[in-house]
Protein backbone atom coordinates (compact mmCIF):
# COMPACT_ATOMS: atom_id res chain seq x y z
CA UNK A 1 0.00 0.00 0.00
CA UNK A 2 1.22 3.46 -0.90
CA UNK A 3 1.91 5.74 2.04
CA UNK A 4 1.91 9.53 2.01
CA UNK A 5 4.02 10.69 4.97
CA UNK A 6 6.06 13.59 3.52
CA UNK A 7 4.63 16.22 1.19
CA UNK A 8 6.91 18.68 -0.62
CA UNK A 9 5.45 22.01 -1.77
CA UNK A 10 7.68 24.08 -4.07
CA UNK A 11 6.67 27.75 -4.18
CA UNK A 12 7.52 30.79 -6.29
CA UNK A 13 5.16 32.89 -4.11
CA UNK A 14 2.58 33.18 -6.92
CA UNK A 15 -1.16 32.82 -6.41
CA UNK A 16 -1.02 29.36 -8.03
CA UNK A 17 1.67 28.25 -5.60
CA UNK A 18 -0.44 29.49 -2.69
CA UNK A 19 -3.37 27.44 -3.98
CA UNK A 20 -1.10 24.39 -4.17
CA UNK A 21 -0.01 24.97 -0.57
CA UNK A 22 -3.63 25.20 0.58
CA UNK A 23 -4.37 21.90 -1.18
CA UNK A 24 -1.27 20.33 0.37
CA UNK A 25 -2.40 21.39 3.86
CA UNK A 26 -5.68 19.54 3.31
CA UNK A 27 -3.88 16.41 2.15
CA UNK A 28 -1.40 16.58 5.02
CA UNK A 29 -4.29 16.79 7.46
CA UNK A 30 -6.06 13.78 5.91
CA UNK A 31 -2.97 11.56 5.72
CA UNK A 32 -1.14 12.78 8.82
CA UNK A 33 1.80 13.79 6.63
CA UNK A 34 4.55 16.30 7.29
CA UNK A 35 4.69 19.42 5.11
CA UNK A 36 7.90 20.75 3.54
CA UNK A 37 7.92 24.13 1.79
CA UNK A 38 10.70 24.84 -0.72
CA UNK A 39 11.71 27.95 -2.64
CA UNK A 40 14.18 27.41 -5.48
CA UNK A 41 16.19 30.64 -5.57
CA UNK A 42 17.16 31.28 -9.17
CA UNK A 43 20.34 33.19 -8.36
CA UNK A 44 20.99 35.88 -10.99
CA UNK A 45 24.60 36.20 -9.83
CA UNK A 46 25.39 32.62 -10.85
CA UNK A 47 22.99 32.03 -13.76
CA UNK A 48 24.86 30.73 -16.81
CA UNK A 49 22.56 32.64 -19.14
CA UNK A 50 24.08 35.95 -18.09
CA UNK A 51 27.61 37.22 -18.37
CA UNK A 52 29.13 37.99 -14.98
CA UNK A 53 29.89 41.51 -16.22
CA UNK A 54 26.17 42.28 -16.15
CA UNK A 55 26.19 41.98 -12.37
CA UNK A 56 29.59 43.43 -11.61
CA UNK A 57 28.07 46.83 -10.91
CA UNK A 58 25.31 45.51 -8.64
CA UNK A 59 25.86 45.52 -4.89
CA UNK A 60 26.38 42.08 -3.38
CA UNK A 61 23.85 43.07 -0.74
CA UNK A 62 21.12 42.73 -3.39
CA UNK A 63 21.40 38.94 -3.31
CA UNK A 64 21.10 38.88 0.47
CA UNK A 65 18.10 41.20 0.31
CA UNK A 66 16.40 38.85 -2.14
CA UNK A 67 17.07 35.84 0.05
CA UNK A 68 15.85 37.68 3.15
CA UNK A 69 12.66 38.62 1.32
CA UNK A 70 12.18 35.00 0.22
CA UNK A 71 12.67 33.83 3.81
CA UNK A 72 10.03 36.29 5.02
CA UNK A 73 7.58 35.07 2.39
CA UNK A 74 8.19 31.44 3.37
CA UNK A 75 7.57 32.24 7.04
CA UNK A 76 4.34 34.03 6.12
CA UNK A 77 3.13 30.93 4.28
CA UNK A 78 4.21 28.39 6.89
CA UNK A 79 4.21 30.17 10.26
CA UNK A 80 5.41 28.60 13.49
CA UNK A 81 2.03 27.14 14.49
CA UNK A 82 1.66 25.34 11.16
CA UNK A 83 5.24 24.11 11.28
CA UNK A 84 4.42 22.53 14.63
CA UNK A 85 1.09 21.12 13.43
CA UNK A 86 2.50 19.56 10.26
CA UNK A 87 6.06 18.84 11.49
CA UNK A 88 6.93 21.32 8.77
CA UNK A 89 10.09 22.81 7.31
CA UNK A 90 10.72 25.76 4.99
CA UNK A 91 13.93 25.91 2.96
CA UNK A 92 15.59 28.06 0.29
CA UNK A 93 17.90 26.28 -2.18
CA UNK A 94 19.79 28.04 -4.97
CA UNK A 95 19.68 26.60 -8.46
CA UNK A 96 17.56 25.96 -11.52
CA UNK A 97 14.03 25.37 -10.21
CA UNK A 98 13.09 22.01 -11.77
CA UNK A 99 16.41 20.39 -10.85
CA UNK A 100 16.33 21.85 -7.32
CA UNK A 101 12.82 20.46 -6.77
CA UNK A 102 13.64 16.99 -8.10
CA UNK A 103 16.88 16.75 -6.11
CA UNK A 104 15.31 18.07 -2.90
CA UNK A 105 12.38 15.65 -3.19
CA UNK A 106 14.85 12.78 -3.44
CA UNK A 107 16.91 14.09 -0.52
CA UNK A 108 13.96 14.24 1.91
CA UNK A 109 12.34 11.11 0.43
CA UNK A 110 9.12 12.95 -0.33
CA UNK A 111 6.09 10.75 -1.01
CA UNK A 112 4.25 13.48 -2.89
CA UNK A 113 5.07 16.82 -4.56
CA UNK A 114 2.28 19.40 -4.71
CA UNK A 115 2.95 22.41 -6.91
CA UNK A 116 1.29 25.11 -8.98
CA UNK A 117 1.71 25.42 -12.72
CA UNK A 118 1.15 28.53 -14.78
CA UNK A 119 -0.14 26.58 -17.74
CA UNK A 120 1.86 28.28 -20.49
CA UNK A 121 0.71 27.41 -24.00
CA UNK A 122 1.57 28.24 -27.60
CA UNK A 123 4.82 30.09 -28.26
CA UNK A 124 5.44 30.80 -24.57
CA UNK A 125 5.36 27.07 -23.83
CA UNK A 126 7.63 26.21 -26.75
CA UNK A 127 10.21 28.78 -25.63
CA UNK A 128 10.03 28.44 -21.87
CA UNK A 129 8.47 25.07 -21.23
CA UNK A 130 7.13 24.45 -17.76
CA UNK A 131 8.93 23.78 -14.49
CA UNK A 132 5.97 21.63 -13.46
CA UNK A 133 6.20 19.49 -16.59
CA UNK A 134 9.91 18.88 -16.11
CA UNK A 135 9.29 17.94 -12.48
CA UNK A 136 6.54 15.53 -13.61
CA UNK A 137 9.03 13.98 -16.04
CA UNK A 138 11.87 13.56 -13.56
CA UNK A 139 10.48 13.48 -10.02
CA UNK A 140 11.20 10.59 -7.65
CA UNK A 141 7.63 10.83 -6.29
CA UNK A 142 4.11 11.41 -7.62
CA UNK A 143 3.41 15.04 -8.53
CA UNK A 144 0.14 16.87 -7.93
CA UNK A 145 -0.08 19.96 -10.14
CA UNK A 146 -2.61 22.76 -9.71
CA UNK A 147 -3.30 25.19 -12.56
CA UNK A 148 -6.60 26.60 -11.30
CA UNK A 149 -8.00 26.80 -7.78
CA UNK A 150 -10.05 23.70 -6.90
CA UNK A 151 -13.74 24.52 -6.41
CA UNK A 152 -15.42 22.92 -3.41
CA UNK A 153 -14.59 19.59 -1.81
CA UNK A 154 -12.95 16.59 -3.42
CA UNK A 155 -15.84 14.32 -4.43
CA UNK A 156 -15.19 13.16 -8.02
CA UNK A 157 -11.88 11.58 -9.09
CA UNK A 158 -11.14 10.69 -12.71
CA UNK A 159 -8.59 7.96 -13.47
CA UNK A 160 -7.64 7.61 -17.15
CA UNK A 161 -5.95 4.26 -17.73
CA UNK A 162 -4.10 2.41 -20.49
CA UNK A 163 -4.07 -0.78 -18.35
CA UNK A 164 -0.31 -0.63 -17.79
CA UNK A 165 1.41 -1.29 -14.45
CA UNK A 166 1.98 2.44 -14.13
CA UNK A 167 -1.71 3.16 -14.66
CA UNK A 168 -2.61 0.54 -12.03
CA UNK A 169 -0.24 2.21 -9.55
CA UNK A 170 -1.99 5.53 -10.24
CA UNK A 171 -5.33 3.83 -9.67
CA UNK A 172 -4.15 2.65 -6.26
CA UNK A 173 -3.33 6.26 -5.36
CA UNK A 174 -6.76 7.34 -6.54
CA UNK A 175 -8.51 4.71 -4.44
CA UNK A 176 -6.59 5.70 -1.32
CA UNK A 177 -7.46 9.37 -1.79
CA UNK A 178 -11.09 8.47 -2.53
CA UNK A 179 -11.33 6.46 0.69
CA UNK A 180 -9.90 9.33 2.73
CA UNK A 181 -12.22 11.95 1.24
CA UNK A 182 -15.31 9.82 0.61
CA UNK A 183 -15.01 10.50 -3.13
CA UNK A 184 -16.17 8.43 -6.10
CA UNK A 185 -13.81 7.16 -8.81
CA UNK A 186 -14.51 7.28 -12.54
CA UNK A 187 -12.31 5.00 -14.66
CA UNK A 188 -11.80 6.08 -18.27
CA UNK A 189 -10.07 4.43 -21.21
CA UNK A 190 -9.64 6.45 -24.41
CA UNK A 191 -9.32 4.52 -27.67
CA UNK A 192 -7.82 6.41 -30.61
CA UNK A 193 -10.50 7.16 -33.19
CA UNK A 194 -9.30 6.14 -36.68
CA UNK A 195 -11.78 8.52 -38.33
CA UNK A 196 -9.69 11.48 -37.21
CA UNK A 197 -6.28 9.90 -36.69
CA UNK A 198 -3.72 10.93 -39.29
CA UNK A 199 -2.29 8.03 -41.27
CA UNK A 200 -5.35 5.74 -41.02
CA UNK A 201 -7.58 6.21 -44.09
CA UNK A 202 -11.36 6.10 -43.91
CA UNK A 203 -11.39 3.25 -46.48
CA UNK A 204 -9.18 1.07 -44.32
CA UNK A 205 -11.27 1.89 -41.28
CA UNK A 206 -14.59 1.09 -43.01
CA UNK A 207 -13.22 -2.23 -44.27
CA UNK A 208 -11.98 -3.43 -40.88
CA UNK A 209 -13.70 -1.37 -38.21
CA UNK A 210 -17.00 -3.14 -37.43
CA UNK A 211 -15.32 -6.24 -36.00
CA UNK A 212 -12.15 -4.54 -34.78
CA UNK A 213 -13.93 -1.65 -33.07
CA UNK A 214 -16.35 -3.98 -31.26
CA UNK A 215 -13.52 -6.25 -30.11
CA UNK A 216 -11.43 -3.31 -28.83
CA UNK A 217 -14.44 -1.86 -27.03
CA UNK A 218 -15.39 -5.13 -25.31
CA UNK A 219 -11.79 -5.83 -24.29
CA UNK A 220 -11.38 -2.36 -22.74
CA UNK A 221 -14.72 -2.60 -20.94
CA UNK A 222 -13.77 -5.98 -19.45
CA UNK A 223 -10.42 -4.64 -18.22
CA UNK A 224 -12.12 -1.62 -16.63
CA UNK A 225 -14.69 -3.80 -14.85
CA UNK A 226 -11.92 -6.01 -13.45
CA UNK A 227 -10.22 -2.97 -11.93
CA UNK A 228 -13.46 -1.58 -10.56
CA UNK A 229 -14.42 -4.83 -8.83
CA UNK A 230 -11.08 -5.00 -7.03
CA UNK A 231 -12.14 -2.44 -4.40
CA UNK A 232 -14.73 -4.64 -2.62
CA UNK A 233 -17.29 -1.84 -2.42
CA UNK A 234 -15.15 0.50 -0.33
CA UNK A 235 -15.26 3.12 -3.08
CA UNK A 236 -18.02 3.92 -5.59
CA UNK A 237 -16.51 3.15 -9.00
CA UNK A 238 -17.87 3.72 -12.50
CA UNK A 239 -16.15 3.07 -15.82
CA UNK A 240 -16.42 4.25 -19.42
CA UNK A 241 -14.65 3.75 -22.74
CA UNK A 242 -14.49 6.61 -25.26
CA UNK A 243 -13.10 6.98 -28.75
CA UNK A 244 -11.04 10.15 -28.98
CA UNK A 245 -7.55 11.57 -28.53
CA UNK A 246 -5.55 11.34 -25.31
CA UNK A 247 -5.16 14.47 -23.24
CA UNK A 248 -7.75 16.52 -25.13
CA UNK A 249 -10.50 13.94 -24.65
CA UNK A 250 -9.60 13.44 -20.98
CA UNK A 251 -9.62 17.19 -20.27
CA UNK A 252 -12.96 17.67 -22.01
CA UNK A 253 -14.46 14.71 -20.16
CA UNK A 254 -13.26 16.12 -16.82
CA UNK A 255 -14.74 19.53 -17.57
CA UNK A 256 -18.12 18.13 -18.63
CA UNK A 257 -18.45 16.06 -15.45
CA UNK A 258 -17.08 18.57 -12.92
CA UNK A 259 -14.19 16.30 -11.95
CA UNK A 260 -12.23 17.53 -8.90
CA UNK A 261 -9.01 15.57 -9.49
CA UNK A 262 -7.42 13.60 -12.34
CA UNK A 263 -5.04 10.79 -11.36
CA UNK A 264 -2.97 9.06 -14.03
CA UNK A 265 0.32 7.31 -14.65
CA UNK A 266 3.16 8.68 -16.72
CA UNK A 267 5.83 6.50 -18.30
CA UNK A 268 8.63 8.97 -17.71
CA UNK A 269 9.93 9.12 -21.28
CA UNK A 270 13.07 11.18 -21.67
CA UNK A 271 15.43 12.28 -24.40
CA UNK A 272 14.49 11.52 -28.02
CA UNK A 273 11.49 9.40 -27.03
CA UNK A 274 10.03 12.32 -25.13
CA UNK A 275 10.69 14.79 -27.95
CA UNK A 276 8.98 12.50 -30.49
CA UNK A 277 6.09 11.15 -28.42
CA UNK A 278 5.57 13.69 -25.67
CA UNK A 279 3.42 12.72 -22.73
CA UNK A 280 -0.34 12.65 -22.17
CA UNK A 281 0.36 13.42 -18.51
CA UNK A 282 2.38 16.55 -19.31
CA UNK A 283 -0.23 17.84 -21.75
CA UNK A 284 -2.92 17.31 -19.12
CA UNK A 285 -0.88 19.31 -16.62
CA UNK A 286 -1.10 22.15 -19.14
CA UNK A 287 -4.79 21.97 -20.12
CA UNK A 288 -6.76 20.15 -17.42
CA UNK A 289 -9.63 22.05 -15.75
CA UNK A 290 -8.72 20.62 -12.32
CA UNK A 291 -5.67 19.43 -10.36
CA UNK A 292 -3.72 16.53 -11.90
CA UNK A 293 -1.87 13.85 -9.91
CA UNK A 294 0.76 12.06 -12.01
CA UNK A 295 2.41 8.83 -10.90
CA UNK A 296 5.63 8.19 -12.80
CA UNK A 297 6.71 4.64 -13.66
CA UNK A 298 8.67 3.28 -10.68
CA UNK A 299 11.43 1.81 -12.85
CA UNK A 300 11.87 5.11 -14.67
CA UNK A 301 12.13 6.99 -11.37
CA UNK A 302 14.78 4.59 -10.11
CA UNK A 303 16.86 3.73 -13.16
CA UNK A 304 16.55 6.62 -15.60
CA UNK A 305 16.90 9.94 -13.77
CA UNK A 306 15.97 12.88 -16.00
CA UNK A 307 18.50 15.55 -16.89
CA UNK A 308 16.53 18.58 -15.73
CA UNK A 309 17.30 21.94 -17.30
CA UNK A 310 15.75 25.32 -17.94
CA UNK A 311 16.08 26.76 -21.42
CA UNK A 312 16.03 30.20 -19.83
CA UNK A 313 19.50 29.43 -18.46
CA UNK A 314 21.16 28.03 -21.55
CA UNK A 315 24.18 30.10 -22.57
CA UNK A 316 23.80 32.21 -25.71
Amino acid sequence: MTRITRILVPTDFSATSDEALAYARTLAGQFGASLHLLHAFDDPFTSTAFASEMFSTLPLSLREEQITDARRRLDDRLPADQKARFSGTAEIVSGQPAKVIVDYAAAIQADLIVMGTHGRSGVAHLLLGSVAERVVRGAPAPVLTIRTAPAGSLTHILVPTDFSETADAALEYAFQIAERFGASVQLLHVLDDPFVTDGFTAEAYIAEAPTLRTAMLKDAQAKLKHRAWARDGRVTVASEVLFGHGAKTIAEYAAERDVDLIVLGTHGRTGVAHLLLGSVAERLVRIAPCPVLTVRHAAARKEYPELIYDVEHLPA
